[in-house]
């Protein structure tokens, strides 16, 4: 189903993995941030032609490609297309180890933004697969790739976690849930800027590095 929730809900239980034919890996991996709210200041359900479009919104073609994972016997793949600025990923399994999910295949859509010196991909669902009374929730990894390799970082929850707990970061999260940010997509802007080079923060994850499929 899509990662989105019922915008009337207040305490919400922990959605599955934004990639669902990445699941089994995904939750192997921890827990995850998602975020109400994407980088993007304008909300990609409801734009208009005549608000200012972010310019931090950027297209790279190095990322149109089929990407490739393996885990346990399982070999994933991400394939990205897409022109305009908005890239479409599918995700599908192949191998002995997935199991039905994983091989199952699922679409969604990203932005990419360049913050500074770094690359952000915005994940979330397409605007048709969210239900009327549904919020898209989004996941904010930066993006590392050139021609052979790319590596998605997603934000560290234990850090997050503390450093709410702590004070030394305030970002606006779902009641008594630090996994869920509902931070303004300016607020997540300078999050990601003040903490793009540390790797506590963006906390490198062996089992979302991908290398191209050859082909």
């Amino acid at each position: 189903m899509p990662h989105s929730v019922p915008t009337g809900l207040l305490r919400i239980p922990r959605a599955g993995g934004l990639l669902l034919s990445l699941a089994a890996l995904l939750m192997s991996l921890g827990c995850w941030v998602d975020s109400v709210n994407g980088l993007e200041e304008n909300d990609l359900l409801h734009q208009d032609e005549d608000v200012v479009q972010d310019e931090d919104v950027v297209f790279d073609p190095t990322l149109v490609a089929a990407w490739q994972v393996t885990s346990d016997n399982c070999t994933l793949t991400l394939t990205i297309s897409g022109a305009a600025k908005t890239y479409e990923l599918k995700t599908a399994g192949q191998g002995e180890g997935c199991n039905d999910s994983d091989k199952k295949i699922e679409y969604y859509q990203g932005r990419l933004l360049k913050l500074d010196d770094h690359f952000f991909l915005d994940m979330s669902p397409r605007p048709d697969d969210v239900c009327e009374m549904c919020l898209p929730l989004h996941w904010i990894f930066i993006v590392k790739f050139d021609k052979e390799k790319m590596s998605l970082i997603p934000i560290d929850d234990e850090w997050l976690k503390h450093a709410l707990e702590q004070g030394t970061v305030t970002l606006a999260t779902m009641p008594g849930d630090t996994d869920r940010l509902t931070a303004s997509s300016k607020d997540l802007k300078a999050f990601c800027r003040k903490y793009a080079e540390n790797k506590e923060v963006f906390k490198p994850v062996p089992g979302l590095s991908f290398t191209r499929k050859p082909g």
